[in-house]
This record gives structure tokens, sequence and C-alpha cells, in this order.
């Protein structure tokens, strides 16, 4: 395939930029004058996914695959759009094939951790990142990716310091600056946190992550609903199993409590023991749309001059 056109280089920067709407530009162009180019179908497919385009992105992709199906980026491209679909175990055998056409493809190795992850295969997402560091050592974005590895099993100071050293690499990058961001917030150093928040925000002003962020943040300093999210963000490193027995542990503990001090002739504080229960209950289910109505708040306070 014919990739000398200096509009693909482009194109490629753009992407790699997160500037996916200036690549889809270059792109529409280059295909209009070769239709029949994978890299262009497959690096719009990418864009596309970008910008949640999946149907879209679904069709460049298939047609890409069948001009080229040699060209490890593509599987990788398709190992995205299946987890994107919740087809995680497709996702990994599109992953492994992309790496048995590129051993040395490190992209692919951090799919596969993040697919592991979504799969609550700890060990798995480790060796996949173990694997990718191997062959990438100094890369800021293998750092990023060990730190949002940390930050998930609630180790928040490792993530700190690989936030820290994605910094040292790369000061300015917008996913470095979220990460050590989430990182500060974790460990209930919001000052810091906001500033890293603000840093990427200013960067890339359409960053979802960013301003995700920045609204975590403010509803963090909110009593009601930052006791409800510090509880979340805890037991969202357990894993599904743990949290469940977490759950269920508590249950049966009011339950027991209440029981025994009935027996024990305290009426007054069994009672109190169920209804604490029945209040706990109440406010997490209370909590996810207050979370919900209050991010959207936030968010909705940005807007942007378009001319930028």
């Amino acid at each position: 395939m014919d990739i000398s056109d200096f509009r693909f280089e482009q194109a490629c920067n753009q992407h790699d930029a997160g500037r996916t709407q200036a690549a889809i530009d270059l792109l529409t162009e280059l295909l209009a004058e070769d239709p029949d180019n994978a890299a262009y179908h497959g690096l719009l497919a990418s864009c596309l996914i970008a910008e949640k385009r999946l149907v879209a992105a679904a069709y460049e992709n298939d047609i890409a695959l069948k001009q080229d199906p040699s060209w490890p980026f593509l599987h990788e491209v398709r190992a995205r759009l299946l987890l994107l679909n919740d087809k995680a175990d497709d996702a990994l055998e599109a992953c492994d094939e992309a790496l048995r056409l590129d051993p040395e493809l490190t992209s692919a190795h951090l799919l596969k951790a993040t697919i592991y992850s979504f799969k609550q295969d700890r060990a798995a997402a480790k060796a996949s990142l173990d694997a990718a560091a191997a062959l990438s050592p100094g890369s800021a974005s293998i750092a990023i990716a060990y730190g949002d590895y940390f930050n998930e099993i609630g180790e928040h100071g490792k993530a700190h310091e690989c936030a820290a050293e994605a910094l040292r690499i790369d000061a300015g990058n917008v996913e470095a600056n979220i990460l050590m961001g989430e990182t500060q917030l974790a460990l209930g150093k919001t000052d810091e946190a906001i500033n890293h928040a603000k840093f990427a925000i200013m960067q890339d002003p359409a960053s979802e992550e960013a301003l995700r962020l920045f609204a975590h943040i403010k509803m963090r300093n909110n009593w009601f609903i930052g006791a409800w999210w510090r509880f979340n963000s805890w037991i969202s490193t357990l894993g599904n199993a743990k949290a469940a027995l977490v759950l269920i542990g508590g249950f049966l503990g009011f339950n027991l409590f209440s029981v025994i001090a009935g027996d024990l002739g305290y009426p007054g504080t069994s009672r109190f023991l169920s209804s604490a229960w029945l209040i706990l209950v109440v406010y997490s289910w209370v909590g996810i749309p207050m979370y919900r109505k209050a991010l959207d708040k936030e968010l909705a306070k940005f807007s942007f001059n378009p001319r930028f």
C-alpha cells in the first residue's frame, strides 16, 4: 500500500496528538483520491473510535482488513472496537493476532493489560504491562499505564511514583497530568489534584477525562456526595468478588448485631441497627443519581470558544 503522501504523515501526527477531527479531514481527502488504501481506512477507523463513532469505525476497519490483513495495527484497532462492545475475549484474540504479526508491538501489550483489567484479571494485566515495559523502557505511556493499574488496585503510593516518572519524561503530557490528579485526589490532596486537572483542561479542553477529574474533585469536597464517592472509590479497588463479600458481610453483620441486641434486652438498639442498615442502603441508591447530576452540572459549566 502506498502511504508516501505527506498528508498521511500529517494525519498520523494529528491522530497521535489527539486532534482526530483534523486527521479525519486529511484522510477523507486521501481516500477520495485512493479509496482502496488500507492504511487510510485503518487510521480513519482509529480516529472514528476516538470520536465515539463505533459503527463507522468498524466499517472502515473491516475494509482495511480485507485489503491488508497482515498489518498488525488493524488487528489492534479491531481489538479496541471489540472491547468497547463488551467482547473482551474476542478483543484478546485480536491483540494476540496483532502480536503474532509483530511481537514487539508495545501498544498491543498495553491494550491487553487494559482488557485484562476489564476482566478483573489483575495478574495477567500486570504481566502484559511488564511485557510492554520490557519493549519500551523509559516511555511515558508505560509509566501512565502502570499508574492506572496501581490506582485500580488501591496502591496509590506506587501510582504517585509512576505519575511523577511520567511527568519527568513529559511534563506537558495530558494523560500524565490526569493520572497525577487522580492519584492526588485518591490520596486526599485536592489542592494538588485540581492544579493538574486545570492544566490538563488548558492543554486539551475537549478531554473528557480531564473534565471528569475536575468534577470529581469538586464532588469530593461535597460533604454528602463526597462520603459516597470515597466509599465507592475504595470498594471499586477490591474487585467484584471481594466487593460483593463486603456488602454481604455488612448486611449479615448489621442483622446479627440487631438480633443480639434484641435478645439482650435492648430493643431500641436493635431497631437503630436495623434502621441504620436501611439508611445506608437508601443512601447508596440516592448517591448514584446525585453523583450523576452533580457530575453533569460541573461538566456543563465548561464552555469553550469553538474557534480555539
